[in-house]
């Protein structure tokens, strides 16, 4: 078995584990014991890295719209106790195990990497695309700005929430909408209106941290957190990458960015 198929298996597994742990007091209305809550937990943060690392391959091995899978996953990865949890996750289920059969069978037919499952176009190499970054900020600053212009030379495609049209969307939809679209995700944590009166840093906007939240779920752990001098930063996201800049400058940031597309594979360095 490939690592692809092995990795799509085990995501499988704990898909199917989560979703009767969580079916049980929602439909079963039966308490979870001290052991179940705690393995509900690790299940939620391993498969919360885990969604951004395969939601591409399951929309594009499934044929299924990745906008309509983000949304599912939203509603599965909830804490709430709602019928609406229960069945976004048979859903996700159902839709994991589907594409786990596909890439199999794709990779038996030589249409696939069995590495990476990444499709194969005629030639035996994997096809590539423009990549695509989603970008939460606070307003629009000189440090947005910055970001967009080193994007733009990088050659990367970018979205914004507030840019593209709501179409009648909740601001919720309309950012879970504009992630779908999107890699990987850049969030600019500014300079917020409050601040900690303890360590006298301010703390970043409420909604870049509500946005990087949402991003999680989307992306894993695909996530570049460019944090400005002075910015205190919540302790539930030390895993996500982080880089400082400053009012001076953002070279660390934007060097700290190449690096990681670098390592996700969406640039690649070498000769023409």
């Amino acid at each position: 078995m490939s690592n692809i198929q092995q990795e799509l298996e085990t995501l499988c597994t704990e898909l199917n584990e989560y979703y009767w742990l969580r079916r049980q007091p929602i439909m079963e209305h039966e308490d979870l014991t001290k052991e179940e809550a705690h393995r509900v937990m690790e299940l939620h943060d391993s498969l919360a890295v885990k969604i951004g690392a395969f939601k591409n391959l399951i929309s594009e091995a499934t044929g299924i719209p990745q906008m309509g899978q983000d949304a599912r996953w939203v509603n599965a990865m909830s804490y709430a106790r709602a019928l609406l949890v229960v069945s976004s996750l048979d859903q996700i289920v159902q839709t994991t195990s589907l594409a786990r059969g596909s890439v199999k069978r794709d990779i038996e037919l030589g249409k696939r990497d069995a590495e990476t499952g990444e499709p194969l176009d005629k030639s035996g190499a994997t096809r590539s695309e423009v990549p695509k970054a989603f970008i939460a900020h606070e307003g629009e600053t000189e440090y947005l700005r910055k970001l967009e212009d080193f994007l733009d030379a990088l050659g990367i495609e970018y979205f914004i929430a507030e840019v593209g049209a709501s179409n009648g969307r909740s601001i919720e939809r309309q950012v879970d909408w504009t992630q779908a679209k999107a890699d990987f995700a850049v969030c600019l944590a500014t300079k917020g209106k409050a601040i900690n009166k303890k360590t006298g840093k301010h703390y970043m906007a409420l909604n870049v941290a509500d946005e990087i939240g949402r991003a999680r779920l989307v992306f894993g752990n695909k996530i570049i957190l460019l944090v400005q001098k002075g910015v205190e930063v919540h302790t539930n996201i030390r895993e996500i990458v982080r880089a400082p800049f400053t009012t001076q400058s953002m070279d660390e940031a934007f060097i700290k960015i190449i690096s990681e597309l670098r390592n996700w594979g969406f640039i690649q360095a070498g000769k023409p």
